[in-house]
């Protein structure tokens, strides 16, 4: 830690705070002046009482010290999590930018199991064949499957490879998913992943021709996020929701097919339009 005292001394200069202000009676002036100075390192206790004193995250104060963008592995792991599963190109990209991370002898664990992934996701994509992917991601699945917790990361990684397993297994899977992210609700992210998961729940549901279960899930999602979703994830709630009642209500089907193509209007993203109505010609009941 003693490498971000320079960025922390910084961001305490810029805020006005002396030494003094932000370390109180923690320590010494001479051992803090030294952590500044990074010549020594402090306390992990010590440092996250420092970030609290400036007001800044963890994440925050990784993202200053190197100069203001992410750091490597970061910015891979993001990749991943924002990629279009059944883009190659997009696919590729990523496994790229881990093997040139690992090629200078650099250990991460995480990356690694990226790339696996990675490679499932291609597999999927370019031979149809779910058994030989799942066989890539069968040991990420083995070691996450039997944690007593699972953390964020941890979901997020789940979310994926549930792409790979028989859809009863997916729906139980995805039920442990949310129970287990409702301990995650003050953080953003949390927010994030349980949409996609309730999303991708949804449509297995109506797969399996349980409306009303996949209905019920939606309308809780709109009743918890509605003013904070983005308008993708809200036209594809939509959608479903129209998909469910095709089968339930004619009437409030058309309501929510009147929605989607006023939301459709207004951000004029035809690519997506056309991939929102193949799904509900797909799964509707005509």
């Amino acid at each position: 830690m003693s490498n971000y005292g320079g960025t922390i001394k910084r961001i305490r200069k810029n805020k006005g705070y002396t030494q003094k202000e932000i370390v109180g009676e923690l320590f010494t002036q001479s051992t803090y002046s030294n952590f500044e100075s990074e010549k020594s390192d402090i306390l992990s206790a010590h440092f996250m009482h420092l970030l609290l004193q400036i007001q800044i995250s963890t994440d925050e104060l990784r993202y200053i010290h190197n100069g203001y963008k992410h750091d490597v592995v970061t910015e891979i792991v993001n990749s991943f999590f924002r990629l279009s599963y059944n883009n190659k190109y997009e696919i590729t990209n990523v496994i790229t930018s881990i093997d040139e991370y690992l090629l200078n002898d650099k250990k991460n664990i995480l990356l690694e199991e990226l790339r696996s992934v990675c490679e499932a996701l291609l597999i999927v994509e370019t031979t149809g064949d779910f058994e030989k992917a799942r066989e890539k991601v069968n040991t990420i699945w083995e070691r996450i499957s039997r944690y007593d917790q699972w953390y964020l990361t941890d979901i997020r990684m789940m979310n994926v490879i549930l792409y790979f397993f028989e859809d009863d297994v997916v729906i139980y899977i995805t039920e442990k998913l949310l129970e287990r992210l409702n301990k995650y609700k003050a953080f953003n992210d949390s927010k994030k992943i349980s949409t996609t998961l309730i999303l991708n729940l949804s449509l297995l549901l109506i797969k399996s021709g349980r409306y009303s279960e996949a209905l019920d899930r939606l309308v809780t999602l709109l009743d918890s996020h509605m003013k904070d979703l983005p308008y993708r994830p809200l036209t594809v709630c939509f959608n479903r929701m129209a998909i469910c009642y095709s089968y339930i209500s004619k009437d409030k089907e058309l309501l929510y097919k009147q929605k989607i193509t006023k939301l459709l209007d207004v951000y004029e993203d035809d690519a997506f339009k056309q991939m929102v109505i193949q799904e509900h010609e797909k799964y509707s009941q005509v």
